[in-house]
């Protein structure tokens, strides 16, 4: 049976391509044994098996061995590491995610990324980033937010965190936690 093409990014082979990726390339400092992968992921162990083989093949991922056991992670010396980071975080990363959890809530003005995922984004050089940081701006409960951060951070596999603002608080900017994001990179999420 073929594999459908993946609706999030025709340039991927399938979704469980796509998700071995995105959890490679957005962990790099993370060694993944090849179980491990399957588990997280959701994709059989055979098919995490031949995507391995392939990655390696092409130099994209480095492996050692602990007895049977393989433990893989990306290489991000790898020329091609950083167009593929963007490719699998513009499909399948923060910004997708957090569109689709917060596309149908009412009560947010504006929403952003802010943080080390966002200065990065924007070319700025560091370490990968280890959570994601978002802001929305209205009025939005606490339970609402905190939902938010908890889906996100399963879907990312990694922590997510909320914060909120009202829209008065975040023009006048005068809170120290507001300026400093504002002055900061930032990346807008799309409400629409």
């Amino acid at each position: 049976m073929k594999a459908k093409v993946p609706a999030l990014s025709p340039l991927f082979r399938s979704d469980s391509q796509a998700e071995i990726l995105a959890l490679l390339l957005l962990h790099p400092e993370t060694e993944y044994s090849l179980t491990d992968i399957s588990a997280v992921t959701g994709v059989n162990l055979a098919t995490v098996h031949k995507e391995i083989e392939r990655l390696g093949q092409f130099g994209t991922i480095e492996e050692r061995r602990i007895g049977k056991s393989r433990l893989v992670h990306a290489t991000t010396a790898h020329p091609l590491y950083q167009p593929m980071l963007a490719l699998v975080e513009y499909s399948y990363g923060p910004l997708i995610i957090v569109t689709e959890l917060i596309q149908d809530i009412s009560g947010i003005d504006e929403a952003y990324i802010f943080g080390s995922w966002a200065a990065r984004r924007s070319g700025q050089q560091g370490v990968p980033p280890a959570d994601i940081d978002v802001l929305l701006i209205g009025s939005i409960d606490f339970e609402t937010a905190d939902t938010i951060a908890e889906r996100a951070s399963r879907s990312l596999r990694m922590d997510v965190n909320v914060h909120r603002s009202t829209p008065d608080l975040w023009i006048k900017a005068v809170d120290p936690f507001i300026a400093t994001v504002k002055s900061q990179p930032l990346v807008r999420i799309p409400l629409e």
